[in-house]
Order: C-alpha cells, then sequence, then structure tokens
C-alpha cells in the first residue's frame, strides 16, 4: 500500500478513486508538545474505523486496511510537525493524506466516496494578500495566498537596499521626492538642518521609493491588500507617506526580521482574515439578490440542471449541512435517503469541481438558507 502527502486540492484529490474509503478528519497542533495528545485522539478514531469495516470485512482484512493508518500513529517526526489539522483518506490500496492549516471536527466516515467537504476551505483563496516586510536597512514583499506565502522576486532593475535608493546624494535630492505623486498627494518638503534633519530625510526618501515601487512592480498590476511590518518609527511615517489606497488600516508593529515565514504568515492571516470574511458575505448577499432577480437559485433541483448542463458559475454550500441520498444525473432528480452514506450537497459540489467551477463551503451565519446551498 502506498502513502501520498497531498498539499493541491482539488487537483490531487482522489475523487475518482475506488471505495470503499475511511475519511478521518483530526484538528492537530503545530506544537511538538501537543503531540501526545494528537496521537492519542487518533488513535480513538482509528477505533471507530475499526468498528465502521466490522459489516464489510473480517478481523485479518480490516488489520491489514487499516496497518498504514496503525504506522503513522507510531511515527514521532510525523506528529511533531504539523499544521491545525488533518485529513486523511484510506482505501484497500492506498492513504492520502493532507495537512490543513485550519481546525476541523474530528470524525471518521465510511463509504464509496470519500468525505472531502471541510477540504473546500483549502481552494477557496478567498484570503489573498501582500505583505511589506520593511526596516531602514531594506525591504521585502510577499503574497500570500490562501495559507501559502512566496517572496516576491522583483526585477534586477528595482532596488531592494535603502544604500542604494539613497545613495551618496542626500538632503539636496529631497526636492525629487514630489516626482513620485502621481497618483495622489504633493511631496513633502522638509528645511535643512543638521545629521537628525539628515537622517529623516534619507528615511523618507527611501520609504517614497518603496511606497512608489510597491504601487508600479504591484498594486497596478494586481491589486490586493497589502499588510505592513515594520517597527514604531518606521510604521508611522509610511503611513503618513502612503498613497496606495489598498494599504491595509492594521499593521504589524514589529521588526520583520524577528519573525520567520511562517510567523509573518499566521501573524498576518490572523490580522486580515475577517476583512476577506466580509468580501464572502458581500458576494453572498449578491448572489441572494440575484436569487430575487431569478438569475440565481437555491432549488437543488435547479441547481442540478445547471450543473448537468454546465452552466454553473459558483456553488455556495453550509459547511454543517447534509443531504443524504442520491443524485440522478441521467433524469436530473434525486432522492433523499436517511440510510445513505453520500450526501448530495457534497455529491453536487464535487461535480461543479471537476467541471472547473467555483465551490465555496461557508457557516450557516454567512449563508443562512432553508436548502443549505
Amino acid at each position: 500500500m502506498s502513502v501520498f502527502m497531498l498539499n493541491n486540492f482539488p487537483e490531487d484529490c482522489p475523487f475518482n478513486e475506488k471505495g470503499p474509503f475511511i475519511s478521518l478528519y483530526l484538528s492537530t497542533s503545530n506544537l511538538p508538545q501537543e503531540s501526545k495528545k494528537d496521537r492519542a485522539v487518533f488513535k480513538n478514531l482509528i477505533a471507530q474505523a475499526k468498528d465502521k469495516l466490522v459489516t464489510d470485512y473480517n478481523k485479518i482484512e480490516i488489520e491489514k486496511f487499516l496497518e498504514p493508518l496503525y504506522q503513522l500513529e507510531k511515527e514521532s517526526i510525523f506528529w511533531s510537525f504539523n499544521q491545525k489539522g488533518l485529513a486523511i483518506f484510506l482505501n484497500e490500496k492506498n492513504c492520502y493524506i493532507y495537512k490543513l492549516p485550519y481546525s476541523v471536527d474530528n470524525h471518521v466516515n465510511y463509504g464509496d466516496k470519500i468525505t472531502f467537504k471541510p477540504l473546500i476551505r483549502l481552494s477557496q483563496n478567498i484570503i489573498h494578500y501582500y505583505v511589506l516586510a520593511l526596516n531602514r536597512d531594506y525591504f521585502k514583499v510577499y503574497e500570500v495566498n490562501g495559507k501559502t506565502i512566496i517572496q516576491v522576486q522583483f526585477d534586477p532593475s528595482v532596488l531592494i537596499k535603502a544604500k542604494d535608493v539613497i545613495g551618496d546624494q542626500r538632503t539636496e535630492d529631497i526636492s525629487t521626492i514630489g516626482g513620485y505623486s502621481s497618483y495622489g498627494r504633493q511631496g513633502i518638503t522638509h528645511g535643512r538642518g543638521g545629521k537628525k534633519d539628515d537622517i529623516d530625510i534619507d528615511t523618507e526618501k527611501y520609504i517614497r521609493y518603496v511606497e512608489h515601487t510597491l504601487y508600479e512592480e504591484l498594486t497596478k498590476k494586481k491589486a490586493l491588500p497589502i499588510i505592513l511590518i515594520s517597527l514604531p518609527k518606521t510604521h508611522i511615517h509610511y503611513r503618513q507617506i502612503n498613497k496606495n489606497k489598498d494599504l491595509y488600516d492594521k499593521g504589524i508593529i514589529k521588526s520583520p526580521d524577528s519573525m520567520t515565514d511562517e510567523e509573518i504568515l499566521e501573524e498576518t492571516y490572523g490580522l486580515i482574515e475577517n476583512y476577506f470574511m466580509d468580501e464572502l458575505k458581500m458576494k453572498i448577499d449578491k448572489a441572494r439578490k440575484s436569487v430575487e432577480l431569478s438569475r440565481a437559485s437555491q432549488d437543488v433541483h435547479e441547481i442540478i440542471k445547471v450543473i448537468k448542463s454546465n452552466q454553473i458559475d459558483v456553488l455556495y454550500i453550509q459547511d454543517d449541512r447534509k443531504l443524504y441520498g442520491f443524485v440522478d444525473w441521467d433524469n436530473q432528480t434525486i432522492d433523499v435517503n436517511r440510510k445513505s452514506d453520500i450526501d448530495i450537497h457534497e455529491e453536487l459540489a464535487e461535480k461543479t469541481i471537476m467541471l472547473g467551477h467555483k465551490v465555496f463551503s461557508v457557516s450557516k451565519d454567512i449563508l443562512n438558507v432553508g436548502s443549505g446551498i
């Protein structure tokens, strides 16, 4: 049996693999000292999986089926480097594992298909922004998409270090700063004083260069919110000078040099997550208005028809809502059956994803509709 570590949902998700499947979800900690607790919960979930297999397999077959989970429970290294959750899909031939950047409810399902609804958040990509890590000597920019952080690589012509921007010329160059105000207010001029004034002027010149560079190199090409990380004085100066409307009104006031890339991701993500959730709410409100105008539907029968004809644009489903039964795609009907292990909403989501369209799995407080879809 092979074990696959997956990280590119939905492209690598085993939708079409032959079942039956055990689908196991577990909340985990990214702290190594908590790994014992995670493994204990995992062991209990394995026991639940064992109970579910009893109806179809004998004792020897069950042990063989679950062998990858038994091995995984023993691997200390695996449990020392987790994120916030795990999704594990296991059939008779393979074991598929996703490490999740968010917590999930601990549970085990058994059926002909995988239970993948909790994974949909991986592909929603509603959280997408830049991070400007700025100090007086140089700057870095990261692009965060979902839970992936990548440092932006600028053209070699872009100056990164302050000394390359300031050069040997100091206070006499301050009059040229106004040239960077083509999309905002005028540059600020200063009187020429002692060394303290020189330092302030040089810092301002560099900050204006950075601010202008971000606008020209990033915002004009792909406008996204920008989160600033810097020490207090630099933070204040940058916001005073900034003319880019995409600079997020909240930032992180600390030295970016004191943070790892993972810490930058976690802190900025937590800071801006609510902003993107508000954006999602606006999209759903727009969809509700479209329902009122008969341009969209929350009727599952109508939704099946538009999926079947590949006329669907986007599908929103409640993350905790289930409708068990069967979908007859040929006749475009459903048979609601509580004894079924198939979630009709999940099957509609799978079909939509396979057609290349977007699916959002959101909480009831955001998508509060009677049908749950």
